[in-house]
């Protein structure tokens, strides 16, 4: 029992040394805490940017890792089904499952139209963005407005004039990084 005691407060010892701030030599405390606040200024700067080169180039994918619907149930998805990709003026929005056998083969709806509509804002103070696009399909027509923050987490809320509200959270992708399956379009 002696042992166990022993190697335990060892482990949490050691792990306590290990979790603590790593300092350079001769760096106060003060600038430690300095030079990570510019660190991290610098890393959500750099991935503003990124974020903005994708949104701002008109190709890249929002992979939906929750919807939810317009009663405000938010169900977990599988994000190689369940995305809005934007290919400069064409626009894609799918919705699927893989228990299910729908229009699309994939257990959903497959809907791909042309841009009609594109207005991008992006507030550098707050390092988010909102964008506001309109995807005329063969159906139906599909207000999206989008609010992402610098890391690419989207939250985007589609309208379609004949159909009900569906939001899409997820993130923000290129097309080379996507892993999604697009099924067949009505």
């Amino acid at each position: 029992m002696r042992w166990i005691c022993v190697l335990l407060i060892s482990m949490f010892l050691s792990f306590g040394l290990t979790a603590q701030d790593q300092k350079k030599d001769g760096e106060t405390k003060k600038e430690a805490s300095q030079r990570k606040k510019e660190e991290k200024k610098e890393r959500i700067e750099k991935q503003f940017k990124l974020t903005d080169s994708l949104l701002s180039g008109k190709r890249f994918v929002l992979e939906a890792h929750f919807l939810k619907n317009n009663k405000g149930e938010r169900i977990n998805v599988m994000s190689t089904l369940n995305f809005i990709s934007i290919d400069s003026l064409m626009g894609v929005i799918q919705v699927g499952s893989p228990q299910r056998v729908g229009y699309n083969g994939v257990g959903g709806v497959t809907v791909q139209g042309r841009i009609i509509n594109w207005k991008l804002e992006k507030d550098v103070n707050r390092k988010s963005f909102f964008l506001a696009l309109t995807i005329q399909g063969n159906v139906d027509i599909y207000d999206i407005s989008m609010t992402t923050d610098y890391e690419g987490y989207t939250n985007a809320t589609l309208n379609g004039i004949n159909t009900g509200r569906l939001t899409f959270e997820g993130n923000v992708v290129s097309k080379q990084e996507t892993s999604t399956f697009k099924g067949q379009v009505r």
